[in-house]
């Protein structure tokens, strides 16, 4: 099975981050992860093709309030995932992306349509009950806000998903069956800076991905995480002031770390 357990690699180097930083969007957005996890089926193994999820959401200040959508694939070439390993804290991450400070309606997983189960090492095909159930819409509300990493976790629960059409011979059908929430394991860094004069971009950077806020009038601003260790760059959008970077800052669970105030310096 191709599964990716949700731990985020620790650690990034300033120099990978300086070759690509031209290239990151600054404008303020929040990291949205879906994460997939089963509740325990009396099947041996089951697996199920999901193609990723599409994300409904309006732009916070947009006065139109119009509707817009953002597919998160789930990326290996093979999508048939072995759900019912998802145990025991295992999870796998099925998508992420970024989004601008926005609000969250629905989002609605897609699956395709290679999807089986064992039972005794007997390989059954797992059809669907009912073909339009390829999407599977979920309501979900949450708002995004800038610099901060939110888990959306679905929960694929077998027991209620696996229908038993005929006992013999054995015909199984899916019935997908998902429960959704937020999930948790996340920390919090704080900081100040100044000059209060300048408005730079702040990123808080990880395996090579970056998350951006800005500061507020006072030179405040906040991440919030998911648990890891990462690198603190300053861009000042200033070419009078050198950057800064603040490495192997902590993230712990429930724990808000408050930085020493940056103040950037003028180049010489």
């Amino acid at each position: 099975m191709k599964k990716l357990i949700y731990y985020f690699l620790v650690g990034s180097t300033f120099l990978g981050f300086w070759s690509c930083k031209e290239d990151i969007d600054s404008d303020p957005k929040g990291l949205v992860n879906l994460i997939l996890v089963d509740s325990p089926a009396v099947w041996d193994s089951v697996f199920v093709e999901i193609l990723g999820a599409e994300i409904e959401y309006i732009v916070d200040g947009k006065s139109d309030g119009t509707l817009q959508t953002k597919f998160l694939p789930y990326a290996p070439g093979d999508k048939k995932i072995e759900v019912s390993a998802l145990v025991g804290g295992e999870a796998l991450l099925l998508g992420r992306n970024e989004f601008p400070v926005s609000k969250i309606l629905k989002i609605t997983v897609k699956l395709g349509d290679q999807h089986s189960l064992y039972l005794d090492e007997k390989k059954y095909k797992l059809e669907l009950a009912d073909l339009s159930e390829m999407d599977v819409p979920l309501d979900f509300e949450m708002d995004i806000d800038q610099g901060f990493s939110y888990d959306i976790v679905l929960d694929f629960d077998l027991e209620k998903s696996i229908l038993v059409a005929e006992e013999n011979p054995l015909k199984v059908q899916l019935d997908p069956t998902f429960i959704i929430y937020r999930g948790a394991g996340t920390g919090e860094v704080k900081g100040s800076l100044g000059p209060t004069t300048l408005k730079p971009a702040i990123y808080a950077i990880q395996d090579g991905d970056s998350l951006s806020t800005h500061p507020n009038s006072s030179g405040s601003f906040l991440f919030r995480l998911p648990v890891g260790t990462y690198s603190i760059y300053v861009d000042p959008k200033d070419e009078l002031y050198q950057d800064t970077l603040i490495n192997n800052v902590q993230v712990e669970k429930g724990v808000t770390q408050t930085l020493e105030k940056i103040t950037l310096k003028p180049k010489p």
